[in-house]
């Protein structure tokens, strides 16, 4: 397989993911209406490509690199080195890495490890994770959550999933990403999640959905590829009247994206689902959509790394927004590993990939793991940022209170004596 089209729709997937997640940082944790007060417009026109737009000055937004994804992408790229490393999907692996990455950071780009999920972090802190992964993922939820969380940990990082299984029939695309999901993610409402989003975007990138019914369709064969093969003791979970009104939402207002349970899957999906309609429909674009989206708030930057997957993969990398694509932090990087995945897959025969070679795919990244006294040294100096970052907000806020006092001092002196 060598069609410059799929191979422009699987680069799309796999930057548009990385961009959505670059976006939606912007606005993480946020209402609409703070999300609009904080960029001034409630559909502001935000660049990457500098002088970029900046973040909104507070305690969260301080912690992250501007121009740059958060560890959706992260994980994601987990997946990605892994696989380039082993040249196939090994769930044993992947939790190796991603127990790695909890305490160092994605050592290959000097990431720190930012935005971990409780239920992420749970299961990994399990003594037996690296060993039996799945197992404990599933006593984690069995156990702790008592069969309630299904978290959006596992949909954000399914993009690379989707274009690895291109080659792959549309039941094997469903079976792999269940499988790779439930490295974190025992609930079933997750499971169904990626095997939506991975087939999707297989489908997409072999320009096999080109409506709503199509893509409807997909949607529907998952749902019934999940009811014959997951435990009958997980299959009330699934809830067919919840599902059906996140994954056919008519609006982003109807998914409520900022509320206390803001990283339901299912929240998640609904919202990347509605998007890809939009641009399917072509009521709207990549970028109007994805801003549509990032500005409602609430797990923004996981919201916007699926639904840039889904889009992407629509649209291909061409025809994303040059804006974000040409200013995406480690953008050079990231497109050659994407490169090489597609090679890997059996997607793409220009060039040679040697797994080998590529020290970039070891766990440490080639540059070697941190001591103890670095990861301190990182950590203060995250607290310094978040220091001067409140620092900075106490001397705005005491500037604007002075400019309206004296606003109201100048008003007073019009008065007449009384």
């Amino acid at each position: 397989m060598n069609n410059t089209k799929v191979l422009d729709k699987a680069e799309g997937a796999l930057f548009g993911s990385a961009l959505g997640d670059s976006i939606g940082i912007y606005t993480e944790f946020m209402t609409a209406e703070e999300a609009a007060e904080a960029y001034g417009s409630p559909s502001p026109d935000f660049t990457l490509v500098p002088p970029e737009t900046p973040f909104h000055n507070d305690s969260h937004r301080c912690r992250f690199e501007s121009r740059a994804w958060t560890d959706d992408t992260d994980h994601a790229l987990l997946i990605m080195l892994s696989y380039l490393r082993l040249r196939q999907l090994s769930p044993t692996d992947f939790a190796v890495r991603l127990h790695s990455w909890c305490s160092q950071g994605l050592r290959v780009l000097d990431r720190l490890p930012m935005g971990l999920g409780k239920t992420v972090g749970g299961v990994v802190a399990t003594p037996s994770f690296t060993t039996k992964p799945m197992e404990t993922a599933y006593y984690y939820w069995d156990e702790n959550c008592q069969r309630l969380a299904a978290a959006n940990g596992s949909l954000m990082r399914t993009a690379p999933v989707g274009v690895i299984c291109i080659p792959k029939t549309e039941e094997q695309t469903f079976k792999t990403a269940i499988i790779m999901g439930y490295v974190t993610h025992a609930d079933p409402r997750c499971a169904l999640s990626v095997a939506i989003v991975a087939g999707l975007i297989r489908a997409l990138c072999l320009d096999e959905i080109s409506d709503v019914t199509q893509m409807r369709d997909l949607i529907e064969r998952a749902w019934a590829y999940v009811q014959r093969t997951l435990p009958e003791d997980q299959l009330a979970l699934l809830e067919r009247d919840e599902f059906e009104k996140h994954a056919y939402a008519e609006d982003l207002d109807s998914l409520v994206l900022c509320d206390r349970s803001m990283g339901y899957v299912y929240k998640c999906l609904g919202s990347s689902l509605w998007c890809l309609r939009r641009v399917l429909t072509h009521q709207n674009t990549f970028r109007s959509a994805m801003t549509m989206l990032v500005m409602c708030g609430g797990d923004a930057d996981t919201n916007g790394a699926v639904a840039g997957a889904l889009m992407g993969a629509l649209c291909g990398y061409e025809d994303l927004p040059k804006e974000w694509r040409d200013g995406m932090r480690h953008a050079e990087w990231y497109r050659e590993k994407g490169k090489a995945l597609c090679v890997v897959a059996g997607i793409s025969n220009e060039g040679v990939y040697e797994s080998e070679s590529d020290r970039d795919t070891l766990i440490d990244g080639g540059k070697g793991m941190l001591t103890e006294e670095e990861m301190k040294k990182r950590e203060m100096g995250i607290m310094e940022r978040m220091l001067l970052a409140e620092k900075e907000r106490r001397e705005a806020a005491e500037a604007k209170r002075g400019k309206e006092k004296k606003r109201a001092s100048g008003w007073k002196s019009w008065l007449p004596d009384s």
